[in-house]
């Protein structure tokens, strides 16, 4: 009997060591996959409740005025008549990009420049001026004369104008009168004439320093501008830099019975010279004791009269 039960024990401890080696031969060679329970995971006690930090606070700063413009970010140029300049703010407003320039021509420290705006801005009709500034300029050199005539290519016509004809020749003058009407086949016939560099040149010797023009005037914008180089170029021809007084004299004349006044004369009663578009004026303006150029850019031609109202006012006081 105690035989068996001897025999018994053995053969039970055989089996169950053998039971436990298979068993720790499985879990060893088995691949664990571990499965991420739905809900995120628990942080721990020492952050669970932590509130997140609040983000600094960071002032907002304006981009500079070079890069990004602002009408209320109103300046005038150091020297600037300080009553002068005050009544051009005040017709200006703050609703629009600006910029004026107003120079006495019997006192060179007598101006007023005021703007919101310093890029140089595109340019539409009023870039006639420095083709005729060019052409006049040619005319006195003895490069052009008043006998030259003007082939019509097809690179000068522009499209819907039926005022000239390809392969026709026309008269300097004629073409001359033809522009300042509004052809502008006749002006691309004529820069490519004068020579586009010509009339940059001439706009450079004027004192006009940003001025650049385009090679062909069948699409705005014609040029780019700014009002000071505006004000400079009158101020350039009444001091005969360019042209002398014989041409000088011509090229005010061919401003005078332009058919197209700007509003920016509209209201004055007293000689002027001038040219403009929707967007920019230059004027020279005469009477008993002054005489001034006046000149503006600006995003629309609403406030032209009354500005140029307002500083005729002043100096004729």
């Amino acid at each position: 009997m105690k035989k068996n039960v001897v025999i018994g024990s053995i053969v039970t401890t055989i089996i169950a060591f053998g039971l436990y080696s298979w068993n720790i031969e499985r879990v060893n060679n088995a691949q664990v996959n571990v499965i991420e329970p739905k809900s995120k995971l628990n942080k721990s006690k020492n952050t669970i409740n932590k509130p997140k930090p609040k983000p600094k606070k960071t002032k907002e700063k304006e981009p500079k005025i070079d890069s990004v413009e602002y009408s209320n970010h109103v300046k005038m140029a150091k020297g600037s008549q300080k009553t002068l300049a005050n009544k051009i703010k005040s017709v200006m407003g703050i609703e629009n990009s600006y910029q004026v320039a107003v120079q006495d021509l019997t006192n060179s420290s007598k101006f007023a420049r005021v703007a919101n705006s310093s890029k140089t801005h595109n340019a539409g009709s009023i870039m006639k001026m420095y083709v005729l500034l060019g052409l006049f300029e040619q005319e006195q050199k003895g490069k052009i004369s008043s006998k030259t005539a003007i082939k019509i290519t097809k690179s000068d016509k522009a499209d819907g104008d039926k005022m000239l004809k390809t392969g026709m020749s026309y008269g300097v003058l004629y073409l001359r009168q033809a522009m300042m009407r509004g052809s502008k086949t006749a002006t691309n016939a004529l820069i490519r004439k004068i020579g586009r560099n010509n009339i940059n040149a001439v706009a450079k010797k004027l004192g006009a320093s940003q001025i650049t023009i385009s090679e062909n005037f069948d699409k705005e914008p014609y040029g780019k501008i700014t009002a000071a180089d505006l004000t400079q170029t009158m101020v350039g021809v009444y001091q005969g830099r360019a042209l002398n007084r014989n041409y000088a004299s011509r090229f005010l004349t061919s401003l005078s019975t332009n058919p197209t006044k700007t509003p920016l004369v509209k209201k004055l009663n007293s000689a002027s010279y001038s040219i403009g578009d929707d967007n920019s004026a230059v004027a020279i303006v005469q009477g008993r004791n002054h005489a001034y150029a006046i000149s503006i850019w600006s995003e629309n031609n609403k406030k032209f009269a009354d500005l140029g109202e307002i500083v005729y006012k002043y100096f004729a006081k």
